[in-house]
């Protein structure tokens, strides 16, 4: 009875943990998901409302995770309070049968409820790193690679370990929170790509506003205005929240193994709710990912598209400069110039149309997170069910 008592109130403590880090999956969201139309630039603001509603819905399914960990505590710590009292029947039935025969018992002395330990395992040492050049992000990866094989190594055998002990006690499988680290999304590349664009083009842009009607410049480069790096930041904090939800299904699994040895009222019953939160994560995990790939794509083709338009902004240059300076040439300049012009005037504006459809790219992937979108709303519809269930279900066996 004592390791059943112990382990059920080391449950509880896994259990309210798990709902305190999904609370924090949801700060985390809120924190580093959303993006402003600050944050983002003209051609992007179609963005805006379709994050939003992947982030509502996935601090929703945060939400919800966080509800069903707590019924689950509750529910335990109702569960050991009805053992304890049978615990303490138990006793006082016995203590009365030894006074009838003049023995004496001391009183009853409730079992101690254990204080659970640190979690197995964290994220790596180098998690939450941002991206360096190829050599670093190489060495680290291999670094990380020989670091998760000697935890996986030690993992094993204490997996090995446990399965030939007698009994189990219960732990946390995963900290949780070492996954959701502040994002560190540096790109100097982006900004080098802006500043290099306005020094090119600045100059001479005022010419082809002459020939054309508009800024190239300004129509180039404001649908990049918006902060990439905010971006990148976003799609690192879809990242850990993937990894968070798995971490919590883990922790939902690593119940199964030390609580199957209990065999008593609401046994069975803890076990397939246990069994079923830990996939529910497990699925809840993959437009979480799926997000942040899209956000990743986003930031590289604006990255690929501005490369692009500064090869253009090149081209544009040397044409629109040896225009200004035949102009500055009186007389026979200016007719050179305004002859160049009309020869000009043609390949410009396609130089323009070809901007703006390499921008169009860019609206295309965006509306693909339409998707996404309705995925993680399937993941809260499906946490905000788990919870009722179990909430009904324990209801039901009161």
């Amino acid at each position: 009875m004592d390791i059943i008592l112990s382990n059920m109130s080391l449950a509880t403590q896994v259990l309210e943990h798990q709902e305190g880090h999904a609370q924090a999956v949801r700060e985390h969201l809120a924190q580093y998901a959303r993006l402003t139309n600050g944050d983002l630039g003209l051609i992007l603001q179609l963005l805006q409302p379709l994050n939003e509603a992947v982030v509502d819905a996935g601090d929703k399914v945060a939400e919800f995770s966080g509800k069903a960990f707590g019924a689950g505590a509750e529910k335990m710590t109702q569960t050991r309070e009805i053992y304890l009292e049978a615990d303490r029947a138990a006793y006082e039935a016995a203590s009365a049968v030894a006074g009838t025969l003049g023995a004496t018992m001391p009183g009853y002395i409730a079992p101690s409820a254990p204080t659970l330990g640190g979690a197995q395992q964290s994220a790596p040492s180098r998690y939450d790193d941002a991206d360096g050049n190829v050599f670093n992000q190489a060495f680290w990866d291999g670094y990380s690679m020989a670091e998760w094989a000697d935890g996986t190594g030690d993992q094993a055998g204490r997996r090995v370990a446990d399965g030939l002990s007698s009994s189990r006690s219960v732990s946390e499988i995963v900290d949780v929170r070492s996954y959701l680290p502040a994002p560190h999304a540096e790109d100097p590349e982006i900004e080098s790509i802006r500043w290099k664009a306005g020094v090119i083009f600045g100059s001479v842009d005022w010419l082809f506003e002459q020939l054309a009607g508009f800024s190239l410049l300004e129509e180039a480069t404001k649908p990049f205005a918006g902060n990439w790096v905010r971006m990148r930041e976003a799609s690192f904090a879809w990242t850990h929240t993937g990894d968070a939800l798995r971490g919590l299904g883990q922790n939902a699994m690593g119940l199964l193994p030390p609580m199957a040895s209990w065999t008593g009222k609401g046994s069975e019953a803890f076990l397939a709710a246990a069994g079923v939160v830990s996939q529910a994560h497990t699925v809840a995990a993959g437009p979480a990912g799926t997000v942040s790939s899209a956000l990743k794509a986003i930031v590289m083709l604006s990255k690929e598209i501005a490369g692009l338009i500064l090869k253009v902004l090149k081209n544009l240059e040397r044409k629109l400069m040896r225009m200004a300076a035949e102009a500055a040439v009186p007389l026979v300049g200016w007719a050179a110039a305004a002859v160049e012009a009309g020869f000009a005037v043609y390949d410009l504006i396609n130089y323009a149309m070809k901007i703006y459809k390499w921008l169009n790219r860019i609206y295309d992937l965006v509306s693909g997170m339409a998707s996404s979108v309705a995925d993680m709303a399937d993941n809260y519809f499906r946490m905000a069910d788990l919870y009722e269930g179990l909430v009904r279900g324990a209801t039901a066996r009161v």
